[in-house]
Parts: structure tokens; sequence; C-alpha cells
């Protein structure tokens, strides 16, 4: 196979390099907005040695908005016989916490495991994973 002169690889270089710094020039990165209402599109709570209960399914829910200035608004609703023997519901005012770690806290006056749990915020979505006194807690939250 003929080999190529070096400077007609050069030139044929050129026009990829234009188009490139042209696309450079309308790229930009939009860092993720966390203000915003958040709802619980999957809740699962699993107590050691039992099965998984998904909380959505019986009837359950939560949903928390977070303001500008990281206040929290919202309710957490639980059917009967999922963490209690009667159904609740709680509040969910409160402010929203980074930890040193990069992680967050819904840090709540109201007496509820939810401000108990480590969250990791994603693109539009908050999740937590958190094992506590012998449950595991599975919840996202999405925008």
């Amino acid at each position: 196979m003929p080999r190529l002169p070096r400077r007609f690889s050069l030139f044929a270089l050129i026009p990829a390099l234009a188009l490139a710094s042209a696309c450079a020039d309308h790229v930009t990165i939009v860092g993720d907005v966390i203000p915003g209402t958040y709802t619980a599109t999957s809740f699962r709570l699993t107590k050691d040695g039992e099965p998984t209960i998904d909380v959505l399914a019986k009837g359950g829910s939560l949903t928390i908005t977070v303001a500008p200035d990281l206040n929290l608004t919202g309710l957490l609703s639980l059917p009967a016989g999922v963490v209690t023997p009667d159904a609740a519901t709680a509040a969910m005012a409160g402010v929203l916490v980074v930890k040193a770690d990069g992680t967050y806290r819904f840090d709540q006056p109201v007496q509820s495991f939810i401000k108990d749990l480590t969250w990791q915020q994603f693109t539009d979505a908050f999740v937590t994973t958190t094992k506590m006194s012998g449950v595991q807690f599975q919840i996202t939250l999405r925008k």
C-alpha cells in the first residue's frame, strides 16, 4: 500500500480540528439544581429475617420539597403495619444539610426515621440505602 505524503495527512486533520474547536464554543456544563419537589419512586424496607416491604405498593408515600434556601416541606405517609401497627403521617419540615463527606441529611424536628438516613444526591434524585436498627431502607426520591 502506498504511503501518503505527510503533508496530506496534516491537511486532513484541519477540518476535524476546526469542527472540534467550533463545537467547544457551544458546550456548557450546568450543575444540578437541588431545589424542587421530590417524590418517592421506590420505597422499600427490609427487616432482618423478614421479606421486603414495598411501602408504595401498600399505599405509602413520601414527598419532600427543597426550597432554594434548603428549607424542607413535605409529607411521609405510612400504611398500617409497615413501621407501626397503625397508619402514620409525619411532616417533612426541616432543612437539607450537606455532611462533611458529601452526603446529605434531612434535618427535621419531627421524630421519624427519615432524618436518620444518609442520602446521596444524583441528577434530580436523592437515594438512600441505609441500614439501621436491623432495617434496610432503600428509597429513591425523584423530581
